[in-house]
């Protein structure tokens, strides 16, 4: 075989192991996560509490087929609020320890495998907080 041919032929193998190798490495996904980053585990809150997480995947409304997160009280997972965003804010919440749930799922609502929680302690109603009446929690629009 003349010598031209089989660098070609040579290059070609290679080129192709290469882009084998960066195909696989592309394809694999890692696994969701979801992180709580405020308010932070053990503290001390008052009303209403921004909650702030973060998640490795992009949220969106359920009927946008993007996953979305569960946000629930005191491992009370049937009754949860769907938030599509990375915030959510807790208006009513009675003084004493509660333990905030988040969990990742997706636009079926299926786990979609991460979940985090926080303890904390609500010591009373800051300044502009819930008043008697208001709702436990609020996303507006997103109370499905």
């Amino acid at each position: 075989m003349p010598r031209h041919i089989r660098f070609a032929l040579v290059l070609v193998v290679g080129m192709l192991a290469v882009a084998a190798c960066g195909s696989a490495g592309a394809n694999s996904e890692s696994p969701a996560k979801l992180t709580i980053t405020s308010p932070a585990d053990g503290t001390t809150v008052q009303l209403p509490i921004n909650l702030r997480f973060t998640s490795n995947v992009p949220l969106g409304p359920p009927d946008s087929g993007m996953d979305h997160v569960h946000v629930f009280m005191d491992g009370h997972t049937s009754d949860y609020t769907v938030v599509p965003t990375t915030t959510f804010q807790i208006t009513n919440l009675s003084p004493g320890r509660h333990t905030i749930g988040v969990t990742l799922q997706h636009a079926d609502h299926s786990p979609a495998g991460a979940k985090a929680q926080v303890t904390v302690v609500v010591s009373g109603i800051g300044p502009g907080g819930a008043t008697p009446g208001s709702s436990p929690t609020s996303a507006p629009g997103y109370d499905y």
